[in-house]
């Protein structure tokens, strides 16, 4: 196996083990150059040449690279003259020539040259090497349906509204009279009522009085007005009577339901819109010294 110093032209006789041990890197006897010899191999040797060629240019002897590890060449004399025990397995018996596919097939059985080497496909790798030729199975996830959150969420929704009619049925009815009717159908389903509005704001005493009855000792009349503001009916208040002394503290309190202060022929249950009502009440006062008197209505 032949090779050339690429800085002054002198072919060196190598052999596979020369190149497996330095990778192929060895320096020139003659000019001391350091080179690659699997890169300058001789695709054919060379007949009646001697070591150093004629035609080469005069070049300077390269200074010796002390720091790289290489194989030293010796220079051969004359290619053509070697003897037969010398020649190596780059030419056959009949001197024929070598193809450089030869050559590197050689170089590549010896462990001369990597596999990625014997490829012109930058960055290729022998244990990659048929790994892309498969089809790649790529799982894309899929979603999932959405139809059961937007289910879940609408039931949710329609119990939150569910609770807050409920809650608010009283109301609803005042201010949506068309879904009364609904609501009441409702409340029978479930065993509840809908209660009337109770507004104390929205209920007044127009007017009131306080007297001794004339026809009975000890005894007081109380006479008031009482109205309904509101544009609907409410639940009948609650009366609160408070009888006080000449310092206006309190020396009787008394609290009256609607069946207490309603005139027989006034419906108890419910309070008119709009409406007024007179009251009339007696009061058993005996031993009492009442100089004064307050009047509250309230609900509970």
């Amino acid at each position: 196996m032949l090779t050339r110093c690429p800085a002054c032209a002198t072919s060196f006789r190598v052999t596979p083990e020369q190149l497996k041990l330095r990778a192929g890197k060895v320096r020139c006897g003659k000019c001391q150059t350091v080179f690659n010899a699997i890169d300058s191999l001789l695709e054919s040797p060379v007949h009646g040449t001697t070591a150093e060629s004629p035609s080469a240019p005069a070049r300077q002897p390269a200074a010796p690279a002390a720091l790289v590890d290489t194989i030293d060449l010796v220079p051969i004399e004359d290619i053509g003259a070697a003897p037969a025990r010398d020649r190596t397995p780059d030419t056959d018996a009949s001197n024929e020539p070598i193809s450089p596919e030869a050559v590197r097939d050689a170089a590549l059985t010896h462990g001369l040259i990597a596999a990625r080497e014997t490829t012109e496909i930058p960055g290729y790798n022998k244990w990659a090497e048929g790994a892309l030729s498969a089809p790649v199975q790529v799982s894309i996830p899929v979603a999932p349906p959405k139809w059961p959150f937007v289910l879940a969420a609408l039931l949710l929704l329609a119990t939150l509204a569910g609770q807050v009619a409920h809650q608010f049925r009283a109301e609803l009815a005042v201010a949506a009279p068309a879904l009364r009717q609904l609501l009441e159908s409702s409340c029978a389903f479930l065993e509840c009522d809908i209660p009337l509005p109770r507004h104390v704001e929205l209920v007044s005493i127009e007017a009131s009085d306080l007297q001794s009855d004339p026809t009975s000792s000890g005894a007081l009349v109380l006479a008031a007005t009482l109205k309904n503001r509101a544009a609907y009916a409410q639940a009948w208040p609650l009366l609160e009577i408070t009888l006080t002394d000449v310092q206006d503290n309190a020396v009787l309190r008394r609290v009256l339901q609607p069946a207490d202060y309603l005139p027989g022929k006034v419906d108890p249950t419910v309070f008119p819109p709009n409406a007024e009502i007179a009251v009339k009440l007696w009061l058993e006062a005996r031993d009492i010294a009442a100089a004064g008197y307050r009047l509250y209505v309230f609900y509970p």
